[in-house]
């Protein structure tokens, strides 16, 4: 189970780490890089608060895995909506943006996995 937080850890990072990417390259703004860490801190907080669980308590915190499962279906769910309300209709997808839609839905999906199987381990035990 530490190696799927961990993993779920990581994935936290990824967040912040593309759009820093993409702001290096010049395709986003340097604001950009606040949407990034607003997942990437909130999922690894997460995620460290269920280590610093696992290694106190066994590990049994169904709350924990749940959060988890949670935070990255409102990372789906708002990505979208807040990158169409911020750049308006007509440039939501333009300039490297659908590369970030994409690589965040994909991040968000594998992290959702993860929680999954978290969650599905701790209720078979």
């Amino acid at each position: 189970m530490k190696k799927l937080y961990r993993y779920y850890i990581g994935i936290g990072l990824l967040y912040v780490l593309v759009k820093i990417l993409f702001v290096s390259f010049g395709y986003l703004h340097l604001g950009a890089i606040l949407h990034g860490l607003i997942p990437s801190i909130i999922t690894i907080l997460t995620g460290l608060i269920a280590l610093r669980h696992i290694n106190t308590n066994n590990g049994k915190s169904i709350l924990l895995a749940r959060i988890a499962l949670v935070l990255p279906i409102l990372i789906f769910i708002t990505t979208p909506v807040y990158m169409y309300l911020k750049a308006g209709a007509d440039m939501w997808l333009t300039n490297g943006r659908s590369q970030v839609l994409v690589i965040y839905e994909l991040l968000a999906i594998l992290q959702f996995a993860i929680a999954y199987i978290l969650l599905k381990r701790l209720n078979h035990n």
